[in-house]
């Protein structure tokens, strides 16, 4: 990959899409800061990961991450090729080894910090996160148009990592269409229970809005008849969405 197209960082003329809670900008915003700090005394190396990879590409971190230093800052993942390549003794770093890592797995800002690419990203997250979590981190990047369920496909087939049958079992359940984290886990929680067959992000037919906008459904079963809505506590709070969901 040649580079990132849309994540240049705070100051640059693109940036994430923001469909999800502002903390998201705030995350990928300090982390930035950090690596740029890290980048400027020269003990930024090898290739952000892990959870400071979602940061960057600036998607909901599952996991809710919240590893800091004694000074407060987030800690930062990196990913070297091999053991030899870490750098001890810099504080707040964290160093991974990955004997798989290529070029072609490395995407480059204009700040010159590297990142993993998306699918990376989210594999890399495998050791840490539940099968649930991983579905929910692969549909969060496939919301925010960092990648796709057959990219994602097409890197598992062609490479090796540690939990890629975890990340296996995950594309199993990942779909497309989910507008929040939230709606992704109710799916989940429904499947649990063998509760399957729903729809995600159904139209429903036969009725629109006054602007004409089409009426959808978080989950559908249309066949039973059956709406399911996940509603955040802005449903409740603004009027015109209470409204409008009535």
């Amino acid at each position: 990959m040649n580079g990132i197209n849309d994540v240049n960082g705070p100051n640059g003329q693109q940036h994430y899409k923001p469909l999800e809670a502002q903390s998201i900008a705030q995350r990928q915003q300090e982390v930035w800061n950090v690596c740029r700090a890290l980048k400027d005394r020269n003990e930024l190396y090898g290739v952000l990961t892990r959870n400071s990879a979602i940061a960057m590409w600036g998607v909901p971190d599952p996991s809710m991450d919240s590893a800091r230093t004694a000074d407060g800052v987030p800690v930062v993942h990196v990913v070297v090729q091999t053991a030899r390549n870490r750098r001890k003794g810099i504080p707040g770093v964290v160093a991974h080894v990955w004997k798989g890592l290529s070029e072609e797995h490395i995407c480059h800002t204009q700040d010159g910090i590297d990142v993993l690419a998306p699918e990376l990203t989210w594999a890399s997250m495998a050791e840490t996160l539940s099968v649930d979590m991983l579905v929910e981190l692969a549909e969060s990047q496939m919301r925010h148009g960092r990648t796709t369920k057959e990219k994602l496909a097409v890197f598992l087939e062609g490479n090796s990592f540690r939990g890629r049958r975890k990340c296996q079992l995950a594309l199993l359940l990942v779909e497309s269409g989910s507008d929040s984290p939230k709606e992704t886990e109710l799916r989940l929680c429904l499947l649990s229970y063998g509760l399957s067959g729903f729809a995600v992000g159904y139209v429903v037919s036969g009725i629109s809005f006054e602007n004409g906008a089409a009426v959808t459904l978080d989950l559908a079963d249309s066949e039973l008849k059956i709406g399911i809505e996940y509603d955040g506590d802005h449903h409740r709070t603004d009027k015109m969405q209470w409204r409008r969901d009535v």
